[in-house]
């Protein structure tokens, strides 16, 4: 009975789509990654990097990760919990053959309820385009409300930012160093404590509360932020 390292779900196996074989290695489905920026991965502990070319989820085609102690990472779009179960998987393998898992501990058509230890929720509406075209957000708040973290921001197009430390600025990827080539660059975080400027030790804002920009090319206009 596969089990999610992280979140500890454990699900049971259910016969796969007609035409294709059940998977027959490990599968952990981990509900955020370092890699993708708080979304989804899927991970495959007992092969190698290039054994497994494509996997799809619920008709998403996962995006290839970096591996992991050699092992094939496959990364998703949006966090683990937004995602319908049963997870319906069709894995392609560099053989050539294609496989089918499928996870099925929650009633099909529901999402998982967020089990991540969030207490409090806002949603807030973008106050328009700025700075190269990223949607951009003036909350109220500051870094030093929000305690010790972390910090889960949900963009309405479905992509997650985690703010692990929320009283340093962070940009892009969730280890805050810069990365044009990162699935959220240009995403931008300010907790609104510090003096005002553009250094990446400058945490300060102009209204004294956290500044937020989406990605590039993210046309999200709310965003909602659990703490």
């Amino acid at each position: 009975m596969p089990t999610c390292p992280k979140c500890k779900h454990t699900w049971t196996d259910t016969p796969p789509p007609a035409g294709l074989k059940p998977f027959p290695y490990t599968v952990s489905w981990e509900n955020d990654s370092d890699q993708g920026n708080g979304a989804a991965c899927i991970l495959f502990r007992t092969l190698k990097d290039t054994d497994v070319v494509a996997v799809t989820v619920n008709n998403e085609v996962a995006r290839k990760g970096k591996s992991y102690k050699g092992c094939p990472v496959f990364l998703m779009s949006k966090s683990g919990p937004q995602y319908v179960r049963p997870l319906k998987m069709v894995i392609k393998m560099a053989s050539g053959a294609n496989y089918s898992f499928i996870s099925g501990a929650t009633t099909p058509g529901t999402p998982d309820k967020p089990s991540e230890g969030y207490t409090h929720s806002a949603t807030y509406t973008s106050y328009g385009v700025r700075n190269g075209g990223r949607q951009a957000w003036r909350i109220p708040k500051s870094g030093k409300d929000l305690g010790a973290g972390p910090i889960k921001f949900t963009f309405s197009s479905g992509k997650t930012f985690i703010i692990k430390n929320p009283l340093k600025n962070c940009r892009d990827q969730e280890n805050c160093s810069r990365n044009s080539k990162a699935a959220m660059y240009g995403f931008v975080y300010k907790p609104g404590i510090g003096p005002n400027g553009e250094g990446d030790n400058d945490t300060g804002t102009s209204h004294g509360g956290i500044y937020l920009h989406a990605p590039y090319k993210d046309t999200s206009k709310t965003v909602t932020m659990q703490w």
